[in-house]
């Protein structure tokens, strides 16, 4: 029985939190975007299921931690569900856990020709008690590794989230510069076109110079032809 005791000791240090890791927290709108409600509604319910909150969610400027999170995502699940006030909190409250009394064993079993004696009872009781305490402590642990996960999840998904809007503003921002490329190359064709247009009439100015010229020497020839 005193063998095992370091191994308990053990697991609630590793399942224990760390000091030296500061937990995050988040503001009342970074919450409401993430529930994709309004403030007015995250206050309504943080001010209605306030007692499964932390405290910080409390105060007037209010702040949530991981666990608040998750316990609000399961608060609107479950209101989604049509589940009433007290069925939430019987859901979001867990169930104490009973020490059984390990069961009595009769006097009248106890006889001279039993392999258990009375000094033996005592040890009987002992590793009983052992038992439920180890296996409450194995609850205990995964309730707590439970935990751990959901605020992995809860954190996750608020990094997507963030991540989502800053691919957003990426995909707007290059979509404005490339409507502004699209204007400007719309301009630079207009003016292309433009001086396109007044060359070709330049151009035809000059072919019809030239035209005019052609006829202008062929009629000057022709009179020196004509007075020899």
């Amino acid at each position: 029985m005193h063998a095992e005791q370091p191994d308990d000791r053990r697991a609630d240090r590793e399942h224990a939190p760390r000091m030296d890791e500061p937990a995050r927290v988040f503001s009342l709108p970074e919450v409401a975007r993430h529930l994709n409600v309004t403030p007015d509604g995250l206050q309504r319910l943080r001010r209605r299921f306030a007692h499964v909150l932390g405290p910080g969610a409390a105060g007037a400027d209010p702040i949530f931690t991981t666990a608040d999170i998750a316990a609000l995502v399961t608060v609107q699940k479950l209101l989604a569900q049509g589940y009433d006030d007290a069925q939430i909190d019987e859901h979001l409250t867990p169930a104490p856990v009973v020490e059984e009394s390990p069961p009595l064993l009769p006097m009248e079993r106890l006889s001279d020709g039993d392999s258990a004696s009375e000094s033996g009872v005592p040890q009987v009781v002992g590793d009983v008690l052992h038992a439920l305490v180890a296996g409450q402590q194995a609850v205990l642990n995964g309730q707590s590794n439970l935990r751990e996960m959901l605020n992995v999840v809860v954190q996750d998904n608020f990094n997507l989230k963030d991540e989502n809007r800053k691919l957003r503003e990426r995909m707007l921002e290059m979509e404005r510069v490339l409507a502004e490329y699209q204007r400007r190359e719309e301009t630079r064709k207009e003016r292309l076109e433009g001086r396109l247009r007044g060359l070709e009439s330049t151009v035809a100015a000059l072919q019809q110079q030239v035209a005019q010229l052609i006829q202008i020497q062929r009629r000057q020839q022709q009179r020196r032809g004509w007075f020899g």
